[in-house]
């Protein structure tokens, strides 16, 4: 048994997916790359008005003036199969990337106890494809190709049973219907799976529902040749001896006894979805309103194979050719749309590009959940995404330069350091992990607790009198008297090889009130960098 996931009017559902408002209204798919555009694919609500396949945009927008003209975009295409191949995927292993649109899954090792629950399967997966903005049909039957012809007549599910050629058709009256946003291709149509249809509805099928090719068409018409049925009456041999293999071929179709092996596919753990704009975006607000659909689509497409988002790439295509890119580290991995999107807005209100945006493209890189706890009553952070959201607004505001945690320099350089980003997941994880030895080897025991000097930033300017070359009296905004005793000199230099050379010599000095300061003296003067507490 087979089950043929069938996208009607694949490259324009494909363009349409993140514009679900637009579905209800006359549109349009031209291709440009053709050597003359035309209109390949349209909307239930442009047929009615008259527009139809083969038209350019100009006759169509003579027809319907509300028409809307969209331009088929491969990579949107590209993610359509990424969301197609991926949900199949979660119900079965077996699946094959039949065609654009299309996707064969066998049913091989599949227990179903009764229809109701293979109606509820096959329903689940139209309500998952759903949530993608995608409308989909399924057929299912004993071959492949009769699953294929089944889902395209389907409304939305068609189950084809075979029976032996004489069997009596079912009550069942076939009917015609317009069901879809996006129309169908075939005038037979069955709409509740658990109406078994027989083989009689298979053969009344049209001939052109098996999409031959002109000439054997032409020449199955003037046979009087209109249906399925009629085709298998020949026989597979008169077929063979009379129009060779490539009509035999469309007897292989229809037969229930000709199954074929699949292509087995695994889709790749690719989650991506982008767009092209038709119009160059200037401000944020619109880009934001795209970017969280790309966030909510991302999600649920994780959220059906149990993954997270543990890293964002974002990609905007700028009209002067360059592209803006980053990256964005989430710190507990999350599939929560409202913290990826927030995390996204806070960057983007900052973001400055030389010229307007024409393509997004928004890539998540997927990981499994972790449920992590360092001790019996608490975690290391709370809440480690509003922590980095946090920080991501307060580099907004002060820079990136004065955010994060100084990182020494290797220099003797006083104040020699650097700001780096934390990765709290790691420092958490070592920090839990290190036992008391390794701390007070590390100097975080109490045996190295000693004075603190908290420095003062900038540096008090400070007169100092000298006598045999030690300090003796300081006058500063913070001490002004006699200095009492005194440690050092202490010598420090740098940076002799160029025109950043610097020298200074340190004090470490006790005054008469009994406070502790350490002071300096460098080419700028004399200054108080400190006290001890």
């Amino acid at each position: 048994m087979f089950a043929v996931i069938f996208i009607p009017n694949f490259s324009l559902q494909a363009v349409l997916r993140h514009e679900p408002d637009l579905r209800v209204r006359p549109i349009a798919l031209v291709d440009s790359k053709l050597l003359k555009p035309a209109i390949i694919q349209i909307t239930s609500a442009a047929q009615s008005r008259g527009v139809c396949e083969g038209l350019t945009a100009s006759q169509a927008m003579a027809r319907c003036a509300e028409l809307i003209i969209k331009v088929r975009s491969l990579a949107q295409e590209e993610s359509a199969t990424e969301v197609l191949l991926q949900t199949a995927y979660a119900f079965s292993p077996n699946i094959e990337s039949t065609a654009p649109g299309v996707c064969t899954i066998e049913l091989k090792g599949m227990a179903f106890n009764s229809g109701g629950d293979m109606e509820s399967w096959v329903q689940k997966i139209l309500e998952v494809l759903a949530q993608f903005n995608i409308d989909a049909k399924i057929g299912l039957a004993s071959t492949p190709e009769l699953a294929l012809l089944a889902a395209r007549a389907a409304d939305p599910i068609l189950t084809l049973s075979p029976s032996p050629r004489k069997h009596p058709t079912s009550n069942l009256q076939p009917r015609t219907t317009s069901g879809s946003l996006f129309g169908n291709s075939l005038d037979v149509e069955c709409s509740m799976l658990d109406v078994r249809c027989s083989q009689g509805i298979l053969e009344s099928f049209p001939i052109s529902s098996l999409e031959p090719s002109p000439e054997i068409l032409s020449i199955l018409n003037r046979w009087g040749i209109q249906t399925v049925g009629a085709l298998l009456a020949l026989g597979k041999d008169n077929i063979m001896e009379r129009l060779g293999p490539e009509a035999a071929e469309l007897f292989n179709r229809v037969s229930p006894d000709s199954p074929r092996p699949l292509k087995l596919v695994v889709p790749k753990e690719e989650f991506s979805e982008q767009m092209d704009f038709e119009n160059e975006i200037e401000t944020v607000e619109p880009l934001l309103f795209v970017l969280r659909r790309f966030v909510e689509q991302l999600s649920r497409r994780l959220e059906l194979i149990y993954l997270v988002a543990a890293e964002l790439h974002l990609q905007l295509g700028l009209a002067s050719g360059a592209k803006y890119e980053h990256a964005f580290k989430i710190p507990a991995p999350t599939g929560n749309i409202d913290v990826l999107f927030r995390m996204l807005q806070t960057h983007l209100e900052n973001v400055r590009t030389d010229s307007p945006i024409t393509s997004l493209q928004l890539a998540a890189k997927p990981t499994k959940p972790e449920t992590r706890q360092f001790g019996l009553f608490e975690s290391a952070l709370r809440n480690p995404n509003q922590f980095a959201e946090t920080m991501a607004r307060l580099t907004a505001f002060i820079g990136s330069e004065n955010v994060g945690i100084p990182e020494l320099l290797a220099t003797h350089k006083p104040d020699s350091f650097r700001m780096t980003v934390s990765e709290f997941e790691k420092s958490s994880q070592r920090v839990n992990d290190l036992s008391l030895s390794n701390r007070m080897r590390e100097g975080w025991g109490e045996g190295n607790i000693g004075l603190q000097l908290r420095r003062f930033r900038p540096p008090h300017p400070s007169h100092i009198e000298f006598r045999d070359d030690k300090p003796a009296l300081m006058r500063s905004e913070v001490f002004i008297g006699a200095i009492v005793e005194t440690r050092g000199p202490f010598f420090s230099s740098g940076n002799w090889w160029d025109s950043n050379i610097w020298a200074r010599e340190e004090w470490d000095v006790e005054t008469s009130d009994g406070s502790l300061f350490r002071i300096f003296r460098s080419s700028g003067g004399c200054f108080v960098e400190g006290i001890y507490d």
